[in-house]
């Protein structure tokens, strides 16, 4: 499928660490800047169109916004740190209107850095200045750990963020890149060009993702007919839910429900 807004990370609004045994989570994108450190075992990394592989004592590096997915194929020990945007101003402004050349940190030193950082954020009873301060160091770590180059094309962060928000509430119903546009009060064609560059995806084909995942969930429920379970999703025709739906998975909806 296509990357996907992951709402319920979005609704965090705070610094959380995550620790993992295996990876394997969805394409999806969010918000938070996300970084992915290996402590033991290794990971390949989908980020923002290219694949990397991530190795014991390495970090991955996740801007905001960007569409990413990690998988792993053997146990070991993985953390992610999911930094919220407004907790940390100075490294937003200093990567807006950049893209990293190569999103993993592996510099042994660098690492050290970022590894004793990241086990103080770890400890029990910090307050949150000290917290922050933990976090200012892994971020400027970052910072000066990778290498950036300029877009050509800088992309509005509030404008598809408000879009994904929107879509979230509202797929269900009969929205399309005008009505979203009337809604939050811009033009059509400056707010679908703004999510397209900011999401690599147009915002028809966004909304027809986020009905088709939500089919696929009301029909493993098996509680509605297939038809059912389109219409309740926001398809407004089975044709178009039958063309997206093979175009996805490459067969019908009876056939998928039939696999083991």
């Amino acid at each position: 499928m296509q990357a996907s807004f992951h709402i319920k990370r979005e609704q965090i609004q705070h610094f959380h660490m995550e620790k993992y045994r295996t990876l394997g989570g969805s394409f999806h994108f969010h918000s938070h800047i996300e970084l992915l450190w290996v402590r033991k075992g290794s990971a390949e990394a989908w980020i923002d169109g290219s694949g990397y592989t991530v190795g014991e004592n390495e970090l991955a590096v996740v801007l905001s916004y960007e569409a990413h997915q990690f998988r792993s194929d053997e146990e070991g020990e993985y953390i992610s740190l999911f930094i919220p945007v407004f907790l940390c101003p100075e490294f937003t402004e200093a990567v807006r209107h950049r893209k990293i050349r190569r999103p993993v940190i592996r510099e042994t030193k660098t690492m050290e850095r970022i590894a004793s950082a990241a086990d103080r954020l770890n400890t029990e009873g910090l307050n949150s200045v000290e917290q922050t301060g933990w976090l200012h160091v892994i971020l400027g770590t970052v910072l000066s750990g990778i290498e950036f180059h300029e877009l050509t094309a800088p992309r509005e962060d509030d404008l598809p963020a408000a879009v994904l928000f929107y879509i979230n509430e509202h797929y269900r119903e009969d929205i399309s890149a005008d009505s979203i546009a009337q809604a939050l009060g811009y033009s059509a064609d400056h707010l679908a060009k703004s999510f397209r560059a900011c999401f690599h995806i147009g915002i028809g084909t966004y909304i027809n993702t986020m009905r088709l995942k939500n089919a696929v969930m009301l029909m493993r429920e098996n509680r509605m007919s297939i038809t059912d379970c389109a219409l309740e999703s926001g398809f407004g025709s089975l044709r178009t839910f039958y063309r997206v739906f093979e175009k996805e998975f490459g067969c019908s909806p009876r056939e998928y429900l039939r696999q083991p």
